[in-house]
């Protein structure tokens, strides 16, 4: 049984050479990249260095067990959500209890067959990629492909907390485009929807790589530069600004409003909410000098 999951990686952690050899025979010959620990110290070295795709997991190990092993993984939030299938000779029922409370997705009992452990890992590889896209669906806007509010407020408070870290700076800018109530009003939505990824594209195709976009709502959108002062980012959405004013959708020039926010401040503010009601608060000061007409909020 050949896997779909091609140069898909599996890290097999099992104190007996006898049984890791044979699972990555097996492994190897279905199509898939293994990579081998006999620790569990080893294991988790490698899981933080080049984390898999899935976890074969030996619950009795010595000085470090199975369920020791699992549990660290999973206070680890950035991998924590690699399946682990225990593959141990334990086969009383407290300890299939205990693998799956400490957050194991499946369990095979040695003597295993070749068929089973290749049928569990397939699924379980099936499911997380499901998983993967589902929250990836829901982190993005459907329309642009940058990602939603949802996102931004995850992402935000975790750059903050890099900036405490590192004793750095980040920007936050606050983005309304203008008149696309009016194209919609008039010229339909598809009219809207081509203002909207004009602008967005345009946005794009300046930031930084390291830099992150969202879109907000209808006509909102937010960057956070991480690592950046307010006079630079400034210049650079000036100039983005500039670039589509020379450009019109159904004869109205391509413009938009933007305000900034930026963290430390002299201000105090500190979470994410914060940094984003000021830079939208200072987005509106702009709206309202231009005079450009908006919905109440």
């Amino acid at each position: 049984m050949i896997n779909n999951y091609k140069a898909l990686q599996i890290l097999i952690v099992d104190d007996s050479p006898p049984d890791l050899e044979l699972l990555a025979h097996l492994l190897t010959a279905n199509g898939y990249k293994t990579v081998t620990a006999l620790t569990g110290a080893k294991a988790l070295d490698l899981i933080q260095s080049n984390p898999p795709d899935l976890i074969l997991l030996d619950m009795m190990m010595p000085k470090m067990d199975g369920i020791s092993v699992c549990q660290q993984l999973k206070e680890w939030e950035t991998i924590q959500n690699i399946p682990v299938i225990f593959i141990t000779a334990l086969s009383d029922i407290l300890h299939k209890v205990k693998a799956f409370e400490v957050g194991g997705v499946d369990y095979i009992v040695k003597p295993f067959l070749k068929e089973e452990v290749l049928a569990r890992i397939n699924v379980h590889l099936k499911l997380k990629n499901a998983l993967e896209r589902l929250e990836e669906m829901s982190r993005m806007d459907p329309l642009t492909g940058i990602g939603n509010r949802r996102f931004a407020y995850d992402i935000l408070p975790k750059q903050i907390e890099m900036v405490k870290r590192e004793q750095s700076s980040l920007v936050v800018c606050y983005i309304d485009i203008d008149n696309l109530k009016r194209i919609n009003d008039t010229y339909a939505h598809d009219e809207g929807d081509r203002l909207i990824k004009t602008v967005v594209n345009s946005l794009k195709g300046d930031i930084r790589v390291s830099d992150y976009l969202f879109r907000m709502g209808g006509d909102e959108f937010l960057i956070i530069f991480p690592k950046a002062k307010v006079a630079d980012s400034e210049k650079l959405i000036e100039r983005i600004r500039e670039s589509l004013n020379k450009e019109t959708i159904c004869g109205l020039p391509i413009d938009f409003s933007f305000g900034f926010s930026e963290y430390p401040n002299a201000k105090g503010l500190s979470t994410a909410d914060e940094l984003i009601k000021e830079a939208d608060k200072r987005m509106l000061d702009d709206k309202r000098k231009k005079k450009v007409i908006t919905c109440p909020r």
